[in-house]
Order: C-alpha cells, then sequence, then structure tokens
C-alpha cells in the first residue's frame, strides 16, 4: 500500500512538473527557430515600387517576425504593424541592434529607447535603418509571476517529499 501510494504521489509531481515545463516554453513569445510551434512569419508592409527597408522583430510582441516595410515607418508605426507587445511585454526597454560601419569594418551598436514617454523621444531615434533588429523586453511583472510560480511548483515538490517520507516512516 505504502509503495502504490508513493508511485501515485510521484507520477502526479512528475505530471505537475512536466506541465509547468511545457507553459514556461509556450509563454516566452520569442521568435526562435527552435522554439515548439514557433515558425518564422514574414510581412510586407509597403506601397508598389516604394523603396523598403528589412528590419526584424523579436521578443514579446504579438507578431513577431521579418518585416519589409516602407522606409518611411518608423518604430512606432512599426511596433503597431507587429501588434504591440504581448500581455508579457513592455515597451519601456524597446531594444534596437544595428549594424553601423566604423572606419573599415561594421560593428553592432545596441541602444535602448523607452516608449512608455515620448517626451524624452526624438525624431531621429524612432528612424528604422535598414537591417535594424528591435527586441521588445518582458515586463517585470511577468518575471515576478514566473518567479513566484517557480516557487509554487517547488513548494508542491517539497510537500510531496514530506508526505512520501512521513508515509514511509508509518
Amino acid at each position: 500500500m505504502k509503495n502504490f501510494l508513493l508511485f501515485g504521489i510521484i507520477g502526479v509531481t512528475t505530471v505537475l512538473l512536466s506541465a509547468s515545463a511545457h507553459a514556461q516554453l509556450d509563454q516566452t513569445g520569442l521568435l526562435s527557430a527552435t522554439s515548439v510551434g514557433t515558425t518564422t512569419s514574414n510581412f510586407y508592409f509597403a506601397k508598389p515600387n516604394e523603396l523598403t527597408i528589412i528590419v526584424n522583430v523579436l521578443g514579446f510582441v504579438q507578431k513577431p517576425g521579418r518585416y519589409e516595410i516602407s522606409s518611411t515607418i518608423d518604430l512606432i508605426n512599426l511596433l503597431a504593424l507587429a501588434g504591440g507587445p504581448s500581455s508579457d511585454g513592455t515597451l519601456k526597454g524597446v531594444k534596437i541592434s544595428r549594424l553601423v560601419r566604423n572606419e573599415e569594418r561594421f560593428a553592432r551598436q545596441e541602444f535602448t529607447i523607452d516608449l512608455n514617454d515620448l517626451t524624452r523621444v526624438g525624431a531621429e531615434q524612432l528612424a528604422l535603418q535598414p537591417g535594424d533588429v528591435v527586441e521588445v523586453d518582458r515586463s517585470t511583472w511577468s518575471v515576478v509571476r514566473d518567479i513566484f510560480g517557480v516557487v509554487g511548483y517547488a513548494a508542491v515538490i517539497t510537500t510531496t517529499a514530506a508526505t512520501v517520507i512521513n508515509l514511509a516512516r508509518r
């Protein structure tokens, strides 16, 4: 009887942990070739014969992917085309990674823009260049929520282990 109870508790704990791990993978919303159920999407937003640039939108947005857009579209409009931030995303720290030429070499330059306060953002900061990679960061609240989730699962495992130990001693 004790063995049956022990294996039952271990089985339930294993199911809970595997469901938790799968849910964590699916909640990220990050564009990745290795993510389960995630494929790269290509979007085109320009009028016929209009000069276009190609940029990538990653992170916590509704529609991450590769965007071929009119050269007149700025960062705000690009994020609107991407559906805005996901429920776990924030516009507080939008990162732009850009290739710049320094003398005879190319280097990647990264900068962060707080789009929650547009009064501090100039038009030149919103302008996009070909090859830009725009990444919408994760909100602090979603990080805290996930930490509490992990702590909750650790508590379930600890309680299960204590129960098994107590039952084995009887």
